[in-house]
């Protein structure tokens, strides 16, 4: 009896330790040639952690970072991950790369060419950041939208899940709203338009309340530049930093103005429109509106490239 509990116990535990390392970055047990032909298959790059088993920020990596679902999903969609021992087989990768610092990640082509190469300790929102730069320098030649070419995504499309930092330091992630959820896209602080149009929406946080549903409103900004946002309008709704536009894109509603808007925009806004966002691109999103259900599908949309036409609150209730 006692023998048949030690076993069911140890299977249990079993099941435990896989399905605990099913979430996160999935490293597999290949060797680098093995990696290169499954990359090539895959049309997948190559990610290498290089670690020690001394380095004290490579077993913070190992459990705070890489166990994290978003990342996960997004390594595992892109990158054939490797986790090597860089003072046993992985000596030659270190010496080919003269690594010197630990943790090292080494991010590599299917033939084995060094794409990026960076180390330290990143917190897993960091970490995702460098993975997607990866990914942009594989497709430097990725066609940059017009606002007459993007689209956004339609009623009846599921969203994957994202996670944004509001202006209370706190984490929204999609997948955790188990209610209704209104995404409102603003262009920044400098916008006149947006700004009215935030002070206009907290005339719905009554009925959103009696209703379960939650309003989100999702700026290009830096945390800095929010604060401009909040002090304008005065919002007590959750502004998010869509960090690299990753949640425009995810919508399909990012796109960049023609030289002649930009020009004017950085001429008459200065710093304001500068230095605001996550690069120098200039993009923006369309200042579209999204009701999406608690499965993370868009039940109703308003899209419009003209940034002065705003979804009305009639409408947004209508759908709720």
């Amino acid at each position: 009896m006692l023998t048949k509990l030690f076993y069911g116990f140890c299977l249990l535990m079993t099941i435990s330790f896989y399905a605990q390392n099913k979430t996160g970055i999935q490293f597999q047990d290949k060797n680098l040639e093995e990696a290169k032909k499954l990359a090539e298959q895959e049309n997948k790059l190559i990610f290498i952690d290089l670690y020690t088993t001394w380095c004290g920020p490579c077993k913070l990596m190992k459990k705070n970072t890489f166990p994290n679902p978003e990342l996960g999903e997004f390594f595992n969609k892109n990158f054939i991950s490797l986790y090597i021992d860089a003072e046993k087989e992985g000596t030659q990768l270190a010496k080919k790369f003269k690594i010197v610092n630990y943790p090292s990640f080494l991010f590599l082509d299917q033939n084995g060419e060094l794409v990026q190469y960076d180390f330290g300790y990143y917190n897993a929102a960091q970490f995702l950041n460098i993975g997607q730069s990866v990914l942009e320098k594989r497709n430097p030649n990725k066609k940059i939208k017009t606002l007459e070419e993007v689209k956004g995504k339609m009623a009846g499309e599921t969203i994957a899940n994202f996670t944004a930092k509001d202006q209370f330091n706190k984490t929204f992630s999609l997948s955790a709203e188990k209610k209704k959820t209104v995404l409102v896209f603003i262009r920044g602080q400098w916008c006149p338009y947006c700004n009215k149009y935030i002070e206009s929406l907290q005339n719905l946080a009554p009925e959103l309340q009696s209703k379960n549903t939650r309003l989100v409103i999702i700026s290009p900004e830096k945390p800095e530049f929010i604060e401009k946002t909040i002090s304008k309008t005065k919002t007590q709704y959750s502004v998010l930093y869509d960090e690299n536009y990753r949640i425009a894109e995810l919508f399909d509603v990012l796109y960049t103005p023609e030289k002649k808007t930009l020009d004017f925009y950085e001429n008459r806004l200065g710093d304001d429109f500068k230095k605001s966002r996550s690069d120098n691109s200039g993009r923006l999103p369309v200042s579209a509106t999204y009701i999406l259900d608690e499965n993370q599908k868009i039940i109703w949309r308003h899209f419009n490239p003209d940034y002065k036409e705003r979804a009305s609150l009639e409408d947004i209730l209508k759908q709720l």
